[in-house]
């Protein structure tokens, strides 16, 4: 009994000194939205940077270690006319696709740092954890936006391809990344950050695997998925069924990169516990 209950006591003062070094902060997402695929081979890539904006909220759960989760909105897009592959240029595909991801993300300073402490005003960081997003890959014809997913520009939902069924839309990802955080005055800080998403689909940009048969896309999708399946030029059409399209074993990546300006909700955080450092006034 005595064991237990010096036990009890152990896990009582550990969990106070956590909940003591805790703080909060609220933040708005300021940056960029790109995309490695089919269309494009780099995550930095200057030709199709896209803004982005997000909210997140913060807890910091003692100088090293904190979580936050949060909402980003972006629209990662490609061009295979920004290639220099020919093949691509005679291609001639493209896309944009408007991305709401949300995410819980896991963060790991390599200094202590919050930004009511008033020790430390600088610290690198990394940070990891899963998201969940919704994206939509739309095609531009004339001065209109059509969604690629209905059309089954690859022969999804044809009798023809029963093996290819037509993509989902919300999906989960591994994010992953690392920046700098900055305090700039005792309530504000800012965080420089760029997070990769690797995605378990290669259809984020709507070009995966072979060009079906344009007869059979005509009579059960429709002429609009006839032309957005094939956009090569110069009249040297690409689309001889089953020839290459996409590559299926390489699974596509977006990625934002940007700004954060966070707000802190504690007033002070006082570094002189330890080990979980601190008590919020």
């Amino acid at each position: 009994m005595l064991i237990r209950i010096r036990f009890l006591l152990f896990l009582l003062l550990i969990t106070t000194g956590v909940v003591h070094a805790q703080s909060s902060e609220m933040g708005i997402f300021l940056g960029t939205a790109t995309y490695k695929g089919e269309i494009s081979n780099s995550l930095v890539n200057a030709k199709s940077l896209k803004p982005a904006v997000g909210i997140l909220y913060r807890r910091n759960l003692n100088s090293h270690w904190a979580y936050r989760i949060g909402i980003t909105y972006g629209t990662p897009n490609a061009s295979d006319a920004d290639s220099d592959d020919p093949y691509q240029q005679r291609r001639n595909l493209s896309f944009r696709s408007r991305t709401f991801d949300g995410h819980f993300l896991w963060e790991f300073n390599f200094l202590p740092y919050q930004i009511a402490n008033n020790r430390t005003r600088f610290a690198p960081f990394i940070f990891g954890g899963l998201s969940v997003y919704r994206f939509n890959p739309q095609a531009e014809l004339g001065d209109d936006w059509y969604n690629l997913q209905p059309l089954g520009t690859e022969g999804q939902g044809t009798t023809a391809y029963p093996d290819r069924e037509k993509y989902k839309r919300l999906k989960v990802a591994i994010p992953f990344g690392g920046g700098f955080k900055f305090k700039l005055s005792r309530r504000f800080g800012m965080t420089v950050e760029a997070g990769a998403r690797r995605l378990f689909t290669d259809y984020f940009d709507d070009v995966s695997t072979t060009y079906a048969d344009k007869d059979i896309l005509l009579a059960e999708n429709g002429e609009l998925s006839v032309i957005l399946s094939d956009r090569s030029i110069d009249g040297q059409a690409l689309n001889n069924t089953n020839r290459q399209r996409g590559n299926a074993s390489d699974r596509d990546w977006y990625m934002f990169t940007g700004i954060t300006i966070n707000y802190s909700l504690s007033k002070k955080y006082n570094d002189n516990c330890t080990p979980f450092r601190g008590k919020l006034r």
